[in-house]
């Protein structure tokens, strides 16, 4: 009697099963949201059962968290091969806003996620999207620091306040785009941002160069004025 013949069982090595789910989670949770998605729709879309799911992963949410943490990775290599072939303190600086508003309204099921359920959470200072957004960041600082060291940018600039004004002028433009439907031209708002930083708003004064014109324009004025204004009457001479 011949014996059954069994089928040979092919394993998947570990890192290509958990690439394969953190590819089908990031579809359905861009697709339905946190709450709505489902780990059963998650593993169907990956091709493995729902419980394998609970092997490499604690729950839903730390599938959520591996699924941001490797879109940030994405966007720190992308920074670390790119920003090396900028010159200049000011093109660097546009390149590093313009990318990053770029990558959030290009991936904007992501950024909503990550808005939603890990930047306003109680536990996303100790979380490592937190470690990832600092670093992120850093890239600007670095930047900053590049620029004074070059001559670019002053001395006596406090980094720190800058970063939060620039990264918060982001998350300003970013929100209206994710939230309230506001049209985003990402070259645009970053080069509004980057001339904000770098002419700033105050009106310059005059050049050394300028100021012979303005004082030559003064004395014209005054000049002006003397033939405008009316004779002087005569004093009589007491007798």
């Amino acid at each position: 009697m011949s014996q059954p013949v069994r089928r040979a069982v092919i394993r998947m090595p570990r890192d290509r099963r958990v690439g394969d789910i953190e590819a089908a989670a990031r579809e359905v949770f861009c697709e339905r949201g946190f709450e709505a998605a489902s780990t059963a729709e998650i593993a169907a879309r990956a091709g493995v059962a729902e419980g394998t799911l609970y092997k490499y992963f604690q729950n839903k949410r730390d599938l959520l968290i591996k699924v941001l943490e490797a879109w940030y990775k994405s966007m720190l290599s992308d920074y670390a091969s790119q920003l090396e072939m900028v010159r200049g303190t000011r093109n660097k600086i546009f390149y590093i806003v313009s990318r990053h508003l770029r990558s959030l309204k290009e991936n904007a099921g992501l950024a909503r996620l990550s808005y939603h359920e890990v930047r306003h959470s109680g536990d996303y200072y100790e979380s490592k999207i937190y470690e990832f957004n600092r670093e992120y960041t850093q890239v600007f600082v670095d930047t900053c620091r590049e620029g004074i060291r070059c001559g670019e940018l002053r001395p006596d600039v406090p980094i720190g306040l800058l970063r939060d004004l620039i990264f918060g002028g982001v998350d300003h433009l970013i929100s209206g785009f994710l939230f309230n439907k506001r049209e985003l031209d990402v070259d645009s708002a970053a080069e509004q941002l980057v001339s904000l930083l770098f002419d700033g708003i105050a009106v310059a004064a005059p050049q050394a160069g300028s100021m012979e014109v303005v004082l030559k324009r003064f004395e014209s004025l005054a000049e002006r004025m003397e033939l405008a204004q009316p004779p002087a009457a005569s004093k009589r001479v007491p007798k």
